[in-house]
């Protein structure tokens, strides 16, 4: 039997600390990533001693979990053996994708994001990347949405450099990457300030000076007059504020939050609540609300700012408010080790509008014009975008995917632009995209370095589209080698989109939408 000094000194695994402290092992692993626990990581495994657990729950101990130096490129997939064949979640060993994974975590949890994927999902690909190089490693994110690539990788201590259109999705991205060291004072200051406004009720009798974006069109109101009234005062304290990097903390959690108290929701597209069901809300308390999220925000950053001076250096970061596909030349050529990204998928989420009443709200565009200009620049572009243009066919040969497109082209051709043509122009203006993605991509990649890429199957009029093999073939055509098909998730589908392949004759069984994470490597 141990003595109590030999306990104490005791190396536990991830099952004995779970034990030990009373948590699962899942919720565990994830306080080991984010270095919310002391720890270390030996191999594969996490270690823990039973001592500094005590500590850490008493609450004098340090937080910092260090992982021991692996080689900066697995020569094999990094997860599975089997390679350039499809797998299972199961057998692959990746983390579900799904940003509702994001809820809970510090930074991810801030703003909603229907086209993101989890946390640890990312940080799952980046454990096979050498801490002991971190300073040499760059990781990529050309599609880099609200920055859970680019967050995790400078929790890692790598350099990180991403691309995203959308500015309020770049809003998030900026303010997530410099948080950590600005000084959390003058936000502190602010929050304080907004909270005593609150507090003493003193909305309901002041006249904002702030005035609804003009050029924002909605089919009713977007806000019922009261909620308004709050939202315009908000708008006011915004601008009186000095420090740029709180206006910036401040329109993120606004934009964040301003749905939730509206007279529309996500469905997942953006649709009034009463076509959802649901009535309209004629009053809530936006000051409120908006001061939660902002308590959450600064304790995130103060969070993340200790995790971050623990690392002792402090990683590069940039985000360009650009398309890759347009400024990739931004990047050096063979710079990046690792790139990890989920580009717009071939199902016509039109990211733009579903972001409209943010991107009005907070000043980020005024005119309609600018909305046009992110719509011709979105990877794919938008079936909206293309239907009444002229044809547009496949840019580089592939008669597989040929196939497929002539056989959306003749679908429904009495409705004119709204039948198969102007869905396979969508769908070859997607796929042209993805051989630039690749074309661009080469250049800017190590020799071998690493590409996942989260891509998910369609249908489109009806025909079944494989795009995360498609997408596998044309990165072959530019030298890259498919190291795995991953199976990460399947996708909830309803009953009208699964049928009509049914109904159209193309399918003999139920399609099954999924996400796949294609694992690539660069050529050497």
């Amino acid at each position: 039997m141990l003595s109590d000094v030999d306990q104490r000194d005791e190396v536990l695994n991830l099952a004995e600390a779970a034990h030990f402290i009373r948590v699962s092992e899942k919720t565990l692993r994830n306080m080991a990533r984010s270095g919310r626990i002391p720890c270390r990581k030996v191999g594969r495994e996490w270690r823990f001693l039973r001592y500094s657990l005590e500590e850490w729950l008493a609450g004098v101990g340090p937080a910092t979990s260090v992982e021991e130096p692996s080689p900066l490129y697995q020569q094999a997939p990094l997860f599975t053996e089997t390679v350039g064949t499809r797998t299972t979640d199961g057998k692959a060993g990746f983390a579900d994708t799904a940003f509702t994974k994001n809820r809970n975590e510090p930074l991810h949890r801030w703003v909603p994001w229907i086209a993101g994927f989890s946390s640890s999902f990312v940080s799952q690909i980046l454990e096979h990347i050498s801490s002991g190089e971190a300073r040499e490693v760059t990781v990529l994110d050309p599609f880099a949405g609200v920055g859970t690539t680019l967050v995790e990788g400078l929790r890692f201590g790598f350099s990180v450099v991403g691309f995203e259109i959308n500015p309020y999705a770049a809003l998030a991205c900026d303010v997530k990457l410099s948080c950590a060291w600005r000084s959390l004072k003058p936000l502190s200051d602010s929050i304080l300030a907004l909270e005593a406004l609150w507090h003493r009720g003193q909305v309901a009798g002041r006249n904002p000076i702030a005035e609804p974006p003009p050029n924002f069109r909605s089919k009713i109101p977007f806000f019922s007059p009261a909620i308004e009234h709050q939202v315009l005062l908000v708008q006011d304290f915004i601008l009186e504020q000095e420090d740029p990097f709180v206006k910036q903390v401040l329109k993120l959690a606004l934009g964040a939050v301003m749905v939730s108290f509206s007279n529309y929701s996500y469905e997942p597209s953006l649709s009034t609540r009463i076509a959802a069901g649901k009535r309209n809300i004629e009053n809530a308390d936006v000051l409120g609300i908006l001061c939660e999220k902002l308590r959450e925000i600064e304790s995130d950053i103060e969070f993340f700012a200790q995790h971050m001076r623990g690392i002792g250096y402090r990683p590069k970061h940039k985000i360009y408010l650009n398309s890759y596909l347009e400024k990739s030349d931004s990047i050096l050529a063979d710079s990046v080790d690792i790139l990890i990204t989920s580009p717009p998928y071939l199902n016509n989420y039109h990211y733009v509008r579903n972001t409209r009443p943010q991107l009005y709200w907070l000043g980020l565009v005024e005119e309609n014009s600018d909305l046009k200009r992110l719509e011709e620049e979105n990877f794919g572009q938008f079936w909206q975008t293309v239907r009444s243009g002229p044809e547009v066919t496949l840019g580089f040969s592939m008669p597989d995917l040929e196939g497929v497109l002539r056989s959306i082209a003749e679908r429904n051709t009495e409705r004119g632009t709204y039948g198969g043509a102007g869905w396979a122009s969508y769908a070859s203006t997607y796929f042209n995209d993805c051989h630039r993605f690749f074309e661009v991509t080469r250049r800017v990649m190590k020799p071998g370095g690493q590409v996942v890429v989260v891509i998910g199957n369609n249908i489109v009029q009806g025909v079944h589209v494989e795009t995360d093999r498609f997408l596998a073939e044309i990165a072959k055509l530019h030298g890259f080698t498919v190291e795995g098909m991953h199976e990460v998730r399947k996708k909830r589908t309803g009953s009208s989109i699964v049928n009509s392949a049914v109904r159209a004759g193309v399918t003999k069984k139920r399609v099954e939408l999924h996400e796949t994470a294609v694992e690539l490597r660069a050529p050497e």
